[in-house]
């Protein structure tokens, strides 16, 4: 025999063994199909992998040629590719490296499948090795994200759009709204100076007429028309003025103070610019008022714009809302108001300019830059409404414009549609908001502040932690589930739990396969993209829930 002449080596036959059986252990558990064809590309080779993903078992298979498993439109190209792959020199081509090809199952039913083929020469015969794996499920999964994608793209532009028509809408609005303030305050002025005017062209008429009934004399009475002709033409110019000069009346409303403010915010961003930080403090239970709409959202961007003005270096404009009475206002007859305050970082304002910073025309700004009837139409639409408006300033200290409103007696019920009621910070709580992505970090800061809570932030676990161990008051946390920094949301939570039980956890995140695990249930869980009303519901329910 041939082993006869080898030397003798009695570890050779377990070695054999023990490959054979490591070789037979893959392919058994393979996932992948593991075929091998001889040289007429008959199956001599099908491990369990391949008849769970055709659906053939072993004794149906072995022996038929691989054209079995070939959609029959595919038969003749796949032999073609073959042939080229048997006479090139390449020894094999992994999966990646050949395009995508279709299988068929035993129940006739195709599927999308990626395969690596091998070729080698054993005993002077050509033989195959393919490896092949079903990739329906990525295919579907790659359809279902290009149909999201695609889905997404188009409400990202139809958002886009809407979004620039709002702006312009928007920008158009607060034009008009300017130029509607000069007209405003014109109107008031003209229509006091034709109103005094009246009053002395009354004197003249009248001194005329006297006049003409004791002189008779002709070049005395021509005289005496023409004068009082030009009183008549001044009388009719005082009416056009007066005209011109009626005030329209202020439509009044039931107002929501901090759905108004909000509602700004996004052109109050725009028109402030970078150096500007804008803040909202808003009470949670502001009362409702009631008050002209375009008006008010008119002061308001007056006294920012304002505001803007004077912290031409940059600064922080805080915009507030709180509930007062009279007496804590300083204000008579007694009542209740909402106060809408604006305050900046700028310079502030001498004593001589505060005095007059309500008269129309007034103004600090360069020529051309300003006409000085921002704070004297606020003036006059506080006091039209039944309010008051006052500025508390000083130079070195900024200044705060403070405009009261009275409260609303009570809700109409023509007042429009009902804004989505969203729950404010009742006591100012304190969020710390721990993401590791920048942007999404004060996107979240933004929103969660718009609510009333004062916000601190951490760009991941650890850094949370450290906030946390410091002992500095935290009323609830607000943490993404996924972030770098090698602490999941999950395992700053059960932190939290162990450390500092009395603060309640509330966990975001964007991935639902997060949701399903076993610890998912120890914490609320709040779903990306969430909207400004599901936001304000989740922090109001995990603070009520520590309450209990």
């Amino acid at each position: 025999m041939a082993d006869d002449a080898l030397p003798f080596d009695p570890t050779r036959g377990s070695a054999v063994a023990l490959a054979q059986a490591q070789v037979a252990a893959i392919l058994a558990i393979a996932a992948d199909a593991i075929i091998s064809l001889d040289e007429s590309l008959c199956i001599t080779l099908f491990n369990d992998g391949a008849a769970q993903i055709f659906g053939y078992s072993k004794e149906e298979i072995l022996g038929q040629r691989l054209d079995l498993l070939i959609p029959e439109r595919m038969r003749a190209n796949h032999r073609h590719h073959v042939a080229d792959f048997s006479a090139s020199p390449v020894p094999s081509k992994k999966m990646g490296e050949r395009q995508e090809i279709f299988a068929r199952r035993k129940d006739g039913s195709e599927f999308p499948a990626e395969a690596s083929i091998a070729k080698q020469v054993i005993n002077g015969r050509r033989v195959y090795m393919v490896v092949l794996r079903d990739v329906t499920e990525r295919r579907q999964a790659e359809v279902a994200l290009a149909a999201a994608n695609g889905a997404l793209e188009a409400r990202v532009a139809d958002r886009t759009r809407a979004l620039e028509a709002e702006i312009r809408r928007r920008e158009e609005t607060h034009a008009a709204l300017i130029q509607a303030q000069r007209m405003e305050a014109f109107g008031q002025l003209t229509g006091g100076i034709a109103h005094d005017f009246n009053n002395l062209l009354t004197i003249i008429t009248g001194n005329l007429e006297l006049l003409g009934n004791e002189h008779s004399q002709l070049h005395q009475a021509a005289f005496l028309k023409r004068a009082t002709d030009a009183a008549e033409m001044g009388a009719a110019l005082t009416r056009r003025l007066l005209t011109f000069a009626r005030r329209r009346h202020l439509m009044p409303q039931i107002l929501d103070v901090n759905e108004l403010i909000l509602n700004l915010t996004e052109i109050l961003q725009r028109s402030l610019g970078e150096p500007v930080s804008l803040t909202t403090v808003l009470a949670g239970s502001a009362w409702r008022i009631r008050a002209d709409r375009s008006e008010l959202e008119n002061a308001i961007l007056n006294l920012a714009l304002n505001a803007r003005d004077a912290m031409p270096a940059g600064g922080n404009l805080v915009i507030e809302s709180r509930n007062v009475t009279a007496e804590q206002a300083g204000l008579s007859p007694d009542g209740e108001f909402v106060l809408i305050s604006v305050s900046d970082t700028g310079d502030g304002m001498p004593p001589e300019v505060l005095e007059r910073a309500f008269e129309p025309f007034f103004t600090t700004k360069e020529p051309g830059r300003g006409t000085g009837l921002g704070l004297s139409s606020v003036y006059g639409f506080a006091e039209q409404s039944g309010g008051h408006v006052t500025i508390d300033s000083a130079p070195g200290r900024g200044a705060t414009i403070n405009l009261y409103l009275p409260r609303a007696a009570e809700v109409s019920q023509d007042t429009g549609v009902v804004a989505e009621a969203v729950p404010l910070s009742e006591n100012s709580e304190v969020v710390l908001v721990v993401e590791d992505n920048p942007d999404v970090r004060e996107l979240t800061m933004q929103r969660v502040e718009g609510l009333g809570y004062v916000v601190r932030e951490a760009e991941n676990g650890r850094a949370a932690v450290a906030i946390l161990k410091s002992g500095e008051a935290i009323d609830i946390v607000l943490s993404d589930i996924v972030m770098a920094g090698g602490l999941s949301g999950y395992e700053l939570g059960r932190w939290v739990q162990a450390n500092r039980p009395s603060i309640p956890v509330l966990l975001t995140t964007g991935y639902a396969a997060e949701e399903a695990r076993p610890d998912a249930a120890d914490f609320p869980i709040l779903r990306k993209p969430y909207k400004r009303a599901e936001l304000a519901n989740a922090l109001r329910d995990a603070l009520a829930a520590r309450a209990v």
